[in-house]
């Protein structure tokens, strides 16, 4: 027999299947050499531009070994419409050139580009923090207007001791299934809850003769508007695939992001500011600018 005939393969240990809920994995590693794996922070780098739109992170957040963990986190949310105006507002339109309508952002199509600004934050880019935080300040200011217009409503329904209006409810509403992965598109979900009630309370209004009908069109087509305002935050982002390190160094990709979108603010660029809700993956590198900042600094 030749040497090479003689030659043995290594034995590997096979470790055991591990199903961490993103599917199972087979690891192998040398003979008597203990496993040493992340594949919590592995594969929710690798989702970081997949859809998968139900499931909740609960990988580590600070990139910690580990081998063995309960599965993903599932859940479940609904969104009841009972209004013909919250649910065309909800749906959007799509784009028809024969009729020569253009395209309304609704709920789902805002969800779909903020996906991308989200990710695109979870790559280290600037001007995607920069428009997370104003996607964040839209809708906590339309849904803080809509909040008070329900209180006024309200008020003027109970105004009088001896006669009790309750606002009215549609015989059939509609439910929408809501499956998303980012806490700001639920943000969304809730303002449009909170403008179906209002244009509940108008109609309520109108219907017993405490507003008349012109007033009560109008103040609805405004909130509608006001809604869709909110929905459209999430317009003008530009993906160009830029870090803080490339604003820093003007090169070609971030003069080609200030030409597309502006400057970006100081304050987002040196983590001054920084929006509520971001991935595992954006905290991360957060915490790695601050470390390093504070090594510069001493």
């Amino acid at each position: 027999m030749s040497d090479e005939s003689t030659k043995q393969t290594p034995k590997k240990n096979k470790i055991p299947t591990v199903d961490l809920g993103f599917g199972e994995t087979e690891m192998f590693v040398p003979k008597n050499q203990p496993p040493r794996v992340n594949l919590a922070a592995k594969r929710m780098a690798e989702r970081a531009n997949e859809n998968d739109e139900d499931i909740i992170s609960d990988a580590p957040l600070d990139g910690s070994d580990i081998f063995e963990t309960p599965g993903a986190l599932r859940g479940t949310s609904q969104l009841v419409l009972e209004t013909r105006k919250a649910q065309l507002v909800f749906e959007g339109r799509k784009p028809d050139k024969q009729k020569n309508k253009p395209f309304i952002i609704g709920l789902n199509s805002f969800a779909g580009q903020l996906r991308v600004i989200y990710d695109a934050s979870g790559d280290g880019d600037p001007y995607a923090d920069y428009w997370l935080i104003q996607v964040e300040r839209a809708l906590a200011e339309k849904s803080e207007m809509f909040d008070a217009s329900i209180d006024e409503y309200t008020k003027l329904l109970g105004q009088y001791e001896n006669i009790n209006h309750e606002v009215a409810h549609s015989i059939k509403p509609i439910t929408k299934s809501l499956r998303f992965s980012i806490a700001y598109s639920y943000q969304g979900a809730t303002m449009l809850m909170k403008l179906d009630q209002l244009i509940r309370t108008i109609l309520t209004a109108n219907h017993v003769g405490l507003l008349d009908s012109d007033k009560a069109n109008r103040h609805i087509r405004r909130a509608a508007r006001i809604s869709r305002g909110a929905l459209e935050s999430v317009v003008g982002y530009r993906f160009c695939d830029i870090n803080r390190d490339d604003v820093a160094a003007n090169n070609p990709k971030a003069q080609r992001a200030q030409e597309l979108m502006g400057g970006c603010p100081s304050a987002i660029l040196e983590d001054q500011i920084a929006p509520k809700f971001v991935s595992s993956k954006a905290m991360y590198l957060k915490s790695e600018r601050l470390k390093k900042s504070a090594e510069v600094l001493g």
